[in-house]
């Protein structure tokens, strides 16, 4: 079981379907105008992300707005239906890996690292099917490493609270209802910050606060774990797990920072539990 399967059971809505169906339609028709639209509509979109990856206000006057937006026209040109994700958080990783590039050249310009990487497309032989082959294990490669960075990053997210991965999956529910309900429960902490800052900083559940959220104490004490990891992903900048779990791809409340290691062979075979 992956790290995703650990949480729950994903989910696609209407509006998640329609903007696949507009993304597919610019790929397949550059005269429909769907591109250009999906392009100023979600220009917001993209300066809010790149403000969040680049930990600070971005306008369309910075470069990375420049690289932000021609990621996002990249993700248009490059989803597919057979996506594990959904567009937007597709596209949130592209524009993520893009701007991580720019500041490694930023950095490693004085070594006059080429712009165009070993592995590029360009760099590639023009028979079509080498090509199409080659671009796939790229796309792999690049999705992989972000699912990667993003377990890393939701492992240290549960070390500040004290809890392991191995806690995670040893305590995660058996049964689909039961991870609806504690879903339900979590949404509801995440979007109150008290209820939240209380419910992460106690090391017990009091009867008061059950009450508040809705649920018996003993039920909230049992999957205390399970429910914590899924607040973490409520507040935290962990778009893949937000998509699995049928959630917006923006994250709804304050992050918690966390510093660590991750050991990356223990989050991958998370794996033996079921859940």
């Amino acid at each position: 079981m992956s790290a995703l399967q650990i949480l729950g059971d994903g989910d696609q809505n209407q509006e998640k379907r329609e903007l696949e169906e507009r993304v597919l339609k610019a790929q397949a028709d550059e005269s429909s105008g769907q591109r250009e639209a999906l392009l100023g509509e979600y220009r917001s979109y993209v300066i809010k992300i790149a403000s969040r990856i680049c930990k600070r206000n971005i306008t369309i006057q910075d470069d990375e707005y420049s690289i932000a937006l021609a990621g996002f026209n990249e993700a248009i040109t490059q989803y597919r239906r057979s996506e594990p994700s959904s567009f937007l958080t597709f596209a949130y990783m592209v524009v993520q890996r893009r701007l991580a590039d720019h500041y490694r050249r930023e950095q490693k310009h004085q070594n006059q690292v080429p712009l165009i990487p070993p592995d590029s497309r360009e760099n590639e032989p023009t028979h079509r099917e080498v090509v199409a082959e080659s671009f796939e294990r790229y796309r792999e490669r690049e999705l992989a490493e972000v699912r990667r960075l993003e377990i890393q990053q939701f492992s240290q997210s549960l070390a500040r609270v004290g809890i392991s991965m191995n806690d995670l999956v040893k305590s995660s529910p058996k049964h689909r209802d039961t991870r609806e309900d504690m879903l339900a429960i979590a949404r509801k902490i995440a979007a109150n910050e008290k209820w939240m800052e209380e419910f992460l900083h106690q090391k017990t559940t009091k009867k008061s606060f059950a009450e508040k959220v809705g649920c018996h104490r003993r039920t909230l004490k049992r999957h205390r774990v399970y429910l914590t990891a899924l607040v973490l992903v409520l507040i935290e900048d962990l778009p893949l797990l937000r998509d699995y779990l049928g959630l917006p791809v923006e994250k709804k409340g304050g992050g918690l920072g966390a510093e660590g290691d991750c050991n990356e062979e223990k989050s991958a075979t998370l794996c033996g539990a079921d859940s």
